[in-house]
């Protein structure tokens, strides 16, 4: 009882260790991480197309690479294009009657500054992208070995801890990035469930740019802290306020439309992926969210996985 103890103290210990050490040598860290969720990628070009390992490990890179670039630079055009005339759009909203309050005029300068601060962030990202030019250049690097790597065993960089530790430890990856796996899956379905709602429902209500603006949103929805509040329900203050009234209650419709839309899937693909009941999928996120607000968005995928452990449990099995 003693050394099992000592045991998982030390194990403990040493994945603490590799958290540590995987953060002090991050671009590194995230190629093994990226080499990996490739595999399967790697596998096809290898096996399937018959190419050589070098060769797989090259094109997987240049696709990676290539899909990134291009993501990046079609939602910044996104950005570039709507950002600026949603900016536009607000602060030409006149304040022409006494329900026009300094709570509206309040909400119209924190939207503007919003948007101010989306544009500025923009450029900050792209300014850092190339002040980080050398960890970038070391990430391509290890980004190409850890593939070819990965192409002979996906677990390779395991051979470097202690024998005794391995499984134990391999097993703590292998369901931390099943997790993420699913995490990403459920939502990037969201997002796309997103935005062929927001699409669809823009275009029928006549808004211009319609595709961009439900990209926007979508992206902006499937951020932490963020929403498709944050941009739905300012439009519909902008729309009352200027006598639009009918256009308001139909942006508020559509607003709670994918609301519910996007509760009711989020629950399904958790409890298929995760073969729970879907009410109870629902439970845990509703739950995880009331406990710890916003955060709670990110925290209730590890209580959906703790449920299905206990679940698993032979405590909670019947005889």
């Amino acid at each position: 009882m003693k050394k099992t103890t000592m045991y998982r103290i030390q194990l403990f210990i040493l994945i603490a260790l590799l958290l540590v050490l995987a953060w002090l040598v991050l671009p590194v860290s995230l190629a093994i991480l990226t080499a990996y969720f490739a595999y399967p990628l790697l596998k096809y070009l290898n096996s399937t197309l018959r190419l050589p390992r070098w060769l797989a490990a090259l094109a997987t890179e240049v696709i990676i690479l290539s899909s990134f670039i291009a993501t990046i630079l079609f939602l910044t055009s996104v950005l570039i294009e709507t950002l600026p005339e949603i900016k536009r759009i607000i602060t030409q909203v006149e304040f022409f009657s006494d329900m026009q309050s300094m709570l509206l005029i309040n909400l119209q300068e924190k939207f503007v500054s919003l948007v101010d601060m989306a544009m500025e962030s923009l450029v900050n990202i792209v300014q850092s992208t190339f002040q980080n030019l050398i960890n970038f250049t070391f990430y391509l690097v290890a980004l190409y070995f850890a593939l070819y790597e990965t192409s002979r065993n996906r677990l390779w960089f395991f051979i470097y801890l202690p024998a005794r530790f391995r499984k134990p430890i391999q097993r703590v990856y292998e369901e931390a990035s099943q997790l993420f796996g699913y995490f990403l899956s459920v939502e990037l379905r969201l997002l796309l469930l997103t935005f062929a709602l927001l699409s669809v429902g823009l275009m029928v209500l006549g808004f211009s740019f319609p595709v961009g603006k439900a990209l926007l949103i979508s992206v902006a929805d499937s951020l932490p802290f963020l929403g498709i509040g944050i941009f739905l329900i300012p439009m519909s203050i902008y729309f009352f306020i200027t006598g639009n009234q009918l256009l308001c209650v139909y942006l508020l419709i559509l607003y709670a439309i994918i609301q519910l839309s996007r509760q009711f899937a989020e629950s399904y693909m958790w409890a298929s992926t995760l073969h729970i009941r879907s009410v109870h999928a629902f439970m845990i996120s509703a739950i995880s969210l009331l406990l710890f607000g916003i955060a709670g968005i990110l925290i209730s995928p590890f209580l959906l996985l703790l449920a299905v452990k206990l679940r698993n449990h032979p405590i909670f099995e019947s005889k």
